[in-house]
């Protein structure tokens, strides 16, 4: 069945900006990483992806459309661990992140205590800050920016992060659940995302909205990464040179 010219609009706004090609993700795949740098982008993204749930709680919260809140009531339940999804356990989604952090050598603590003391970088802070602002816009544009310009990016992402991580760096298969997982589960929960976009998106002028904020999320997911690369790898190597 032929994609229709607002999916392939909304498919062509992810793929200019996708962050499965950025130079963090590059090093991440070539090994130029370090446990203890995995441990650091652990550290940023549990304080991205841990309010996750809460936003789209906030859109479900605003949304009139039945078939709408009952994928966002099973995408949360996922999420926090109340329900089985894609063929894994019942388990919160951030505990497996956690746990990963553990594999790179870093406590739950300094994870989870990194924002009261400071240590999220001020791009982490601007992908959270607009995550909840889109939260609050109607229904269909703030799927536009959460699901669509945001989760349906992860399988791509994941499916070439992950492998690494077991012939690069040395983890086993049960170390890397959090990814495997959402490689599965995304995928599902991003082209749940275009069909509703599709389904509720019924104005040239919602459309154009869109569009325009999957291609926000994009550039908002590239200036996180941005702001892991210059801190943990181009501004090291900057400083060595001088």
């Amino acid at each position: 069945m032929a994609k229709s010219a607002f999916r392939q609009a909304l498919e062509a706004a992810i793929q200019q900006r996708h962050s499965k090609v950025h130079p963090w993700s590059d090093a991440w795949v070539n090994g130029r990483l370090s446990r203890e740098l995995l441990g650091e982008w652990t550290k940023q993204h549990f304080h991205y992806v841990s309010h996750f749930s809460e936003w789209l709680a906030t859109v479900f919260g605003n949304c009139p459309a039945d078939d709408v809140r009952h994928f966002l009531a099973e995408n949360i339940f996922e999420e926090e661990g109340f329900a089985a999804g894609q063929g894994f356990p019942a388990v919160r989604h951030t505990d497996l992140l956690l746990d990963f952090g553990e594999h790179c050598g870093m406590s739950r603590k300094e994870i989870l205590d990194a924002q009261t003391n400071g240590e999220l970088l001020p791009e982490t802070l601007g992908l959270q800050s607009w995550c909840y602002r889109q939260a609050q816009r109607p229904y269909v544009e703030a799927l536009a920016g959460l699901l669509v310009g945001l989760e349906s990016q992860v399988p791509q992402i994941y499916s070439r992060t992950t492998p690494p991580l077991i012939e690069q760096y040395g983890f086993t298969e049960e170390e890397v659940v959090f990814f495997r997982l959402h490689i599965v589960a995304d995928t599902e929960h991003g082209e749940r995302g275009f069909e509703i976009l599709e389904q509720h998106a019924t104005t040239d002028e919602q459309k154009e909205s869109c569009i325009r904020l999957v291609r926000e999320a994009t550039m908002m997911r590239r200036l996180y990464l941005d702001g892991l690369y210059n801190k943990f790898l181009a501004r090291p190597q900057a400083q060595a040179a001088e």
